[in-house]
C-alpha cells in the first residue's frame, strides 16, 4: 500500500506559494461553521411553519449529524483513493445539491423534503471537513502544519459568533408566530404564512 500523503504539495516543490490555496481552504472552515450555527434559527422557523413538536424539530439536528456518522468512512476512502482535491470537489457537489434541494422543498411545503435537503447538504460538509483538515496541514512547511490547522479552525469559531447575528438579522429576521397564533388563522392565511416561512428558509 502506498503510505505517502495524497497529493502532498511539499513533495513537488518546497518553494511553492500556498497563499491562495490556504485562503480558499480556510474560507471553507468559516463557511461550514456559519452553516452549522444557522441551525437553531432554522429549527425555530421550521417548527413554526410545520407546527412541529419537540421530537420532530430535533430531526433537523439528527439529519445533520447522521450524515457525519454515515459519511466519515466513505469520505476517507474517497480521499485515500482520489486525493484531497477530489474529496473537496465531491463535498462541494453534495453541498450545492443539498442547497438546491431547498427550492423544491419550499415549493412542495414538505418537511421530509427539508430534512432530505439538510442531509444531502450535511453529507457535503462531512466530506469537506474530512478533506480540508488534513489537506491544510500539507499546504506549506511541515513544521508549521499545526499552526496552519489551528489558524484555519479559528475561523470556525469566528463563524459561530457571527452566524446567529447575521442569520437572525438579515436571513431569518422575522420572529415566527406562536402555535396559538397559527391556530387562530383561517386556512388561506395559514397556508400563506407557511409559504412565507418556508420561503425565508429557502
Amino acid at each position: 500500500m502506498n503510505n505517502t500523503t495524497p497529493e502532498n504539495p511539499i513533495s513537488s516543490s518546497k518553494k511553492r506559494n500556498y497563499s491562495f490555496p490556504l485562503i480558499l481552504i480556510t474560507s471553507l472552515f468559516f463557511f461550514w461553521g456559519f452553516i452549522h450555527n444557522l441551525d437553531p434559527i432554522l429549527i425555530k422557523h421550521l417548527r413554526s411553519a410545520f407546527q412541529l413538536n419537540h421530537f420532530q424539530a430535533s430531526l433537523v439536528d439528527s439529519s445533520v449529524f447522521a450524515a457525519y456518522f454515515l459519511l466519515a468512512i466513505p469520505a476517507g476512502l474517497i480521499i485515500q483513493k482520489y486525493g484531497y482535491k477530489t474529496g473537496i470537489l465531491v463535498g462541494l457537489f453534495f453541498f450545492a445539491a443539498g442547497c438546491f434541494m431547498f427550492v423544491p422543498a419550499v415549493n412542495t411545503i414538505s418537511y421530509p423534503f427539508f430534512l432530505g435537503a439538510l442531509f444531502v447538504l450535511s453529507c457535503g460538509l462531512a466530506i469537506l471537513e474530512t478533506a480540508a483538515n488534513p489537506y491544510i496541514t500539507v499546504l506549506g512547511p511541515p513544521e508549521k502544519a499545526t499552526q496552519r490547522l489551528n489558524f484555519a479552525q479559528s475561523f470556525n469559531g469566528l463563524a459561530a459568533s457571527v452566524a446567529p447575528i447575521i442569520g437572525g438579522i438579515f436571513i431569518l429576521g422575522e420572529e415566527p408566530k406562536s402555535q396559538e397564533e397559527i391556530t387562530a388563522l383561517d386556512q388561506a392565511a395559514k397556508l400563506a404564512y407557511i409559504q412565507a416561512e418556508t420561503s425565508l428558509v429557502k
